[in-house]
Parts: structure tokens; sequence; C-alpha cells
């Protein structure tokens, strides 16, 4: 499950990334490469920012996962730690000097890696022993070389967060609350992707943060997610628990902005694939088998037009 998604997650960032096209003119052509120089710069930063909302600020770390500092008047959260390169303490300082929590919405390592410089950490007990797999030194190292060789040959040993001990944080679980100073951030399970996989609604900023449990690759393969049908029931039932509570989705991957309706569309997709109407296009890794359900183009969006994909163990469909 971690190489095949360092693959198709490597895929989908250089997809995001400006590939400039030829140009006439030694100008324009010095121009293009200026630019594209600087993008490669931007992408070996270990952290980047931007505010997406008044309180809201989504950080990238240099794998392009993404983070979200959210703020209060008292307190401030921040969901997620992507791949513990670099000091995320130190950054996020620069932007609040309000006390933090970190919420993490799964154990993967792109996800969690970087706890260890924060003292208040909650995360699904079901998802411990996937975290002590996945933010060892030698998964994250695996993870960025297979991502792309390029940064991680900028990546000193000394660049690399701790790892932490799981057993010290606190059980993230569905229906707690946590109060920021006039900013609520109310948490729902929606198992598949992990076992403990978690999403957070911002109540005031009308916000869903997916994490990976909806994203533009929706990757349900290996030992710690659900098969389909339990995934489409885990949609169903955060879709019931969230409706009219929010007017932006955002997730993890990509450009960190998915449709209002992307819980239906995922909906959609999943019976499509229990039809046997999806693409079912073949992907095997060592020897273990999944499918993308539908076919995508060089910008890996779908060729049909359609919102949302997802990558399943074919055997797995029923469960």
């Amino acid at each position: 499950m971690l190489n095949m998604k360092k693959k198709l997650i490597a895929a989908v960032m250089l997809s995001m990334m400006t590939v400039l096209s030829p140009m006439a003119g030694s100008a324009q052509a010095a121009e293009g490469s200026s630019l594209q120089a600087a993008q490669t710069q931007e992408q070996l930063l270990p952290f980047r920012s931007a505010k997406i909302d008044h309180n809201i600020t989504r950080i990238k770390d240099m794998t392009g996962d993404m983070i979200y500092l959210v703020e209060g008047k008292d307190k401030a959260a921040l969901i997620d730690t992507g791949i513990g390169v670099g000091s995320l303490k130190t950054y996020v300082e620069k932007l609040t000097n309000k006390p933090l929590v970190v919420i993490l919405t799964h154990g993967h390592v792109d996800h969690a890696s970087g706890t260890a410089e924060f003292a208040e950490v909650y995360m699904s007990g079901k998802d411990k022993e996937l975290f002590k797999e996945h933010t060892a030194f030698a998964s994250r190292t695996g993870y960025i070389g297979g991502t792309n060789p390029q940064w991680a040959a900028t990546v000193n040993t000394s660049d690399y967060r701790a790892e932490d001990n799981a057993d010290r944080f606190k059980d993230l679980k569905a229906g707690m609350t946590f109060d920021l100073g006039g900013v609520h951030l109310d948490i729902y399970d929606v198992p598949g992707h992990t076992q403990g996989m978690k999403a957070v609604l911002l109540r005031e900023n009308r916000a869903l943060i997916t994490g990976d449990g909806a994203n533009m690759f929706t990757f349900l393969f290996g030992k710690e997610t659900l098969g389909l049908s339990s995934y489409e029931k885990s949609l169903r039932k955060l879709q019931q628990e969230t409706a009219g509570k929010y007017d932006k989705v955002y997730c993890s991957h990509g450009s960190g902005d998915l449709t209002v309706d992307y819980l239906a569309r995922l909906i959609e997709d999943c019976q499509q694939i229990k039809a046997g109407k999806d693409d079912k296009v073949p992907f095997e890794f060592m020897g273990q088998k999944a499918n993308i359900a539908y076919e995508i183009g060089p910008d890996h969006n779908r060729l049909d037009g359609g919102i949302g994909n997802i990558v399943y163990a074919p055997e797995r469909v029923n469960e």
C-alpha cells in the first residue's frame, strides 16, 4: 500500500507542476526557463503556505501534502503534520502565537510524521499500529525518494523530525468538538482509506476537511483499508451527518479543493464500480493487483469528465 501510494501520489503531484511548452523566441524561452526553475525551487522548500480563509492557512510540505492551520480567538489547531521534514513547529510559530493542538486525520506517512515537535496530539487509536509502521525513519526516506528523487537528494538526515510514540497520543473519536475560541472543530468518522480515518468540520467556516477520506484519488488498497462497500457506507453516513453544514470541501492532495457535492460523486463512483460499469484500469505492484476506477489523461483528470477516482482491490468490492 505504501509503495503503491507513493507512485500514484507522485503522478498526481507531478501533474500539478506547470510544464512549459517550448516557446518560439529566445526571450520567451529564457522567461519560461526561469519560471520553471523558480517553481522547482519552491517545490524543494520544506513548507510553503497560503491563506484560504480569514482564519485558515493551507500549508504544503515538500512533497505537496497539505496541512491545515485553523485559528480561533484562544487556540489554534493543526490538522495533520506532513512528512516530518523540517521544523513544522518553527514554521507554524511564525504564523500564529496561539497554543496549538494537533489533530491527525489518519496515521499515514505523509500526514502524521511531524508530530514529535508537538505536545498535544490527537489520533484515532485504530491507526496506532499503522502510525508506527508509516512514520518510521525508513518509511519516510522511502516515501520521499519514491515521490521524487530530486527532493530526496536535498534532504539531510538531520532534516527529519524524530520518530514519535503514538502511545502518548490522545484518542480521537467521532463526536468530539475542539473549541478554539469562537471556532469549533467537529470530528466525524469516515473509515475506508484507513480504519481510523477522520473528517473535520469547521463549523463557523462551513468547511469540511476530508484528509484522504475523500480525495481526488481515494486509495482503498492494503491491509489498513476497508472494502469498497464498507467505504460507501462510511461516505453515506458522513454525508447524512454533515448535510447542510458546509459550503467548502478541502482535502490533502492535488489542489486541495473539492466540489461541494464530492461525497455524493464518490458514492456514485462506488455504485458504478459495484455494478461493473467503471473502466477497471489495471494497476499492479509486487504481484498485488488493484484497479483505478476511471481512466485518466496526461493531466490525471478523468477522461469521461467525471469527478472523483478510486483505487480499489477488485476482490474486496463487496466487503
